[in-house]
This record gives C-alpha cells, structure tokens and sequence, in this order.
C-alpha cells in the first residue's frame, strides 16, 4: 500500500506509541494522532479516519499490531515490541474527552503491569480506580495537559496524576450529583477502595488537582 507524506508522519507517531502498550479502536488511534500534533502545536484538522486505518493497515500486514483476544475489533502492539525494562513510566495526555484519554491511560498502565508480572487481581483494581482517577481528570480538568507517572518499587505501586481543574465551584459541583451526606465523589471513595493509600490535594494558588495513590502488590 502506497501511504501520502502525511500518512508516513502518522504512521510514525503511531509506532512510537506502541512499546508503551497503546492499544485501542482506530478511533482511539486518531485521537492519540490528533494529541500528539497538538502537543507539537501542529493543526489536527486534516488528519482522518481513513489515513489512520491505511497506517493500521500497514501495521496488521508487519504483524506489529494485532486483534485483541478479547475484542478483535480492539488492535493491540505485539507483545515482542513492549518495553522490557519498565519499573517506571510518566507521560503527559490531554484530558479533553475528544482525545481519549480514558482508553490511552488504562491500556498503557494494563501494558506497564503485565511487563511487571503483576497478578491478575491487582491489575484489575489499579486499572478500574486509575480510569475513575482520569475520568475525574477529564470530568473536572481543564481539558489540557494531565501528568500521569507510575513506578513499581518492590512490591508497591505508586501512582500520581496531576491537572489544571477547571474554574468552577467543585462544592457546587458535587452537590449536584450527591447528597449532602457525602462530602467525597464516587471516584475517589472507589480509588480509597482498591488502593492501600489515596492523598488527592487541591492547590489553590496554581488550580491543580493533585492525586498520589498506592497500591501494596501481592
């Protein structure tokens, strides 16, 4: 298959995602594509659906992607192509709905876990309080820049996610959607579940939201 200019530029950003275990739809593709032009300041607008799926052609026929078991229609990196080494992963996404970064955190943390042997009980409570933790992110944040770093050291998980919230009255917010007897979100009392330790600040002088979370691996 014969790819324009442009397409050779995706495709290149597309492989420079999948060692970190990107996997998704090929609609969460082109929102990935479409946030890394916008992390280089580059106009998105004319990247398409049908330059994504020529690359992710390309891609299936080198056998360096490939069906999820689980949902064929999810395509994920080979195995052979993950970072081996990998005790210790930061990044920074966009938080706006529109980029997916809901699937782009879950399916890079799910990737970071299993390349650290991390039992199949424990990943799944990192993996369902971290996306309550970015679906926050993206909910109450600005839309912008989200810092997300994880390291295992010995047998604990730390994970930090850090966000411009959006000006708006969180205490307002919240009573929207829940009673007065309830002075946490949903998310972060399922996060005080699943994780062994959960610290989220807001810093009023910079509008951040800050969250730092541990998790003890069996």
């Amino acid at each position: 298959m014969s790819l324009s200019q442009e397409e050779i530029e995706i495709l290149d950003y597309i492989k420079l995602m999948l060692p970190s275990g990107l996997s998704g739809y090929p609609a969460d593709y082109l929102s990935w594509v479409k946030m890394e032009y916008k992390k280089k300041g580059k106009p998105h607008t004319n990247v398409t659906m049908k330059n994504i799926e020529n690359c992710l052609a390309i891609l299936k026929d080198e056998k360096v992607i490939e069906p999820s078991k689980n949902d064929p229609r999810e395509l994920c990196p080979n195995s052979s192509i993950l970072q081996k080494s990998w005790n210790k992963d930061s990044y920074e996404i966009f938080g706006a709905f529109e980029f997916s970064p809901i699937q782009y955190v879950r399916s890079r943390l799910e990737s970071f876990l299993k390349v650290n042997n991390v039992v199949e009980d424990d990943l799944v409570d990192v993996s369902i309080a971290t996306i309550e933790a970015i679906e926050n992110a993206a909910k109450y944040g600005d839309g912008n820049s989200v810092f997300v770093s994880c390291q295992i050291i010995g047998k604990k998980l730390e994970l930090q996610i850090i966000n411009k919230i959006k000006d708006v009255d969180l205490e307002t917010e919240l009573l929207k959607k829940y009673t007065s007897a309830t002075t946490l979100m949903k998310g972060v009392m399922v996060m005080q579940k699943l994780f062994n330790h959960v610290d989220l600040q807001i810093l009023e002088e910079t509008q951040q939201a800050k969250l730092y979370a541990e998790k003890i691996l069996t």
